[in-house]
């Protein structure tokens, strides 16, 4: 099931990203996630959930048998930080190993719904890594079947600290 997350939601979405956090290359690098930071950020998505302005926030759980198994959050902002309309994008898209299969699209489906009804969103911008899942051109696969285009590529460099 898919709904909008509630402040009684975020131990269990804190639960999955430590989990994804586990699964990902970060968990070899000695970074680890800031539990009070993550814990402030959902709260802040949480109480804009919905908005459709500058700043507004989607902030959407997979729910299998009372236990969150996925979290998506979305925000709107200024497209390239300058121009005057907005574009939405993904901070997290994220699920359990065990989340029902349909749930990560029902997740996405519902952001592009919520941003395609932002007036001034123009675009939507979401990106897949290692983190998603093992394979990003699945994840890459799965937004394809929901209208988004390959746009670009991303490059990192790792430093060692």
């Amino acid at each position: 099931m898919i709904r909008p997350a509630t402040f009684g939601d975020i131990p269990g979405i804190v639960a999955v990203l430590q989990d994804g956090h586990r699964r990902s290359h970060y968990a070899l690098t000695g970074c680890m996630i800031d539990e009070r930071e993550t814990k402030r950020l959902l709260v802040q998505a949480i109480q804009r959930h919905g908005s459709k302005n500058l700043g507004g926030t989607w902030a959407v759980v997979a729910e299998t048998n009372g236990r969150v198994t996925g979290v998506l959050v979305g925000t709107l902002s200024r497209l390239y930080g300058i121009y005057d309309r907005l574009m939405a994008s993904d901070l997290f898209w994220l699920a359990a190993e065990d989340v029902d299969p349909a749930d990560p699209i029902r997740l996405m489906k519902s952001m592009i719904e919520w941003a395609e009804a932002a007036p001034d969103c123009i675009e939507m911008k979401c990106g897949t890594s290692a983190v998603i899942r093992a394979d990003p051109k699945e994840a890459g696969r799965a937004l394809e079947r929901l209208g988004l285009k390959h746009y670009g590529e991303i490059y990192r460099m790792e430093f060692n600290r």
